[in-house]
């Protein structure tokens, strides 16, 4: 996992321009926008009337805006994400609570989250966990959701390729030579997080070994053998 101080410095440096760096990402691995994207993640999320829902590494908090309608006007929604800057330019893309759901933000850790147990009924995490602690990560939402909540992950997987000593090799040049293009702490964040890149089968083994069931993991193809796929997981908290 990438340092607290890494991640944060990274993504300060991104949050100007986090939406239009994340959308042409994900067209280039992917071939999918980052509207399509969310789209397609929050179809797979059953969301009821007056549930509370905990968005994880929410960024500009598109995920809790998406929400808003699903959860009625009775439902609470929280964007939580350890680094100022992109809650702050969260705060400034939210429209006023008319709409019912009110999403609020809040400044924190993923993997020491500021919430009571079994405080939430829904958890998100998007194109973040591969920068975290992952064992925690799932400790902590297991913790906070109640019995019988549901988890859902989208992120970066690792295909055949990148467990092979060739694709390895391959990758990390690759990601040398970014970080030595393009200077940056985001460059180092993703160094440092190219070892946490899970497969699909240690999602699901980790999944089913921090108090979660009917686990269903999804693979999204990448465009290239040499490029991330994509995973999802849904889970159902014991």
């Amino acid at each position: 996992m990438a340092g607290g101080n890494v991640i944060v410095e990274a993504f300060t440096e991104m949050a100007p321009r986090y939406e239009d760096t994340i959308n042409r990402e994900l067209e280039q691995y992917w071939g999918i926008s980052y509207n399509g994207f969310i789209a397609w993640l929050l179809a797979q999320i059953t969301v009821h009337e007056g549930d509370t829902i905990l968005d994880v590494a929410t960024g500009t908090a598109r995920i809790p805006i998406a929400l808003r309608g699903r959860a009625g006007a009775t439902g609470r929604i929280v964007g939580l994400d350890i680094t100022p800057a992109m809650l702050l330019r969260a705060r400034e893309g939210l429209p006023g609570d008319h709409c019912g759901g009110a999403v609020h933000l809040v400044c924190g850790s993923a993997v020491e989250l500021p919430f009571a147990d079994g405080s939430y009924d829904v958890v998100v995490c998007a194109l973040g966990t591969h920068h975290m602690d992952v064992p925690r990560l799932l400790a902590e939402i297991g913790r906070v959701l109640r019995p019988g909540g549901r988890l859902a992950v989208a992120d970066v997987g690792a295909s055949r390729f990148w467990r092979s000593a060739l694709g390895r090799l391959l990758l990390r040049y690759l990601m040398a030579r970014y970080g030595l293009t393009h200077s940056s702490a985001r460059a180092q964040a993703e160094l440092e997080a190219f070892d946490n890149v899970r497969t699909a089968a240690e999602w699901r083994a980790l999944l089913e070994g921090e108090r979660f069931e009917q686990v269903e993991v999804s693979t999204v193809r990448a465009r290239r053998p040499w490029y991330p796929c994509g995973l999802t997981m849904r889970a159902v908290a014991k």
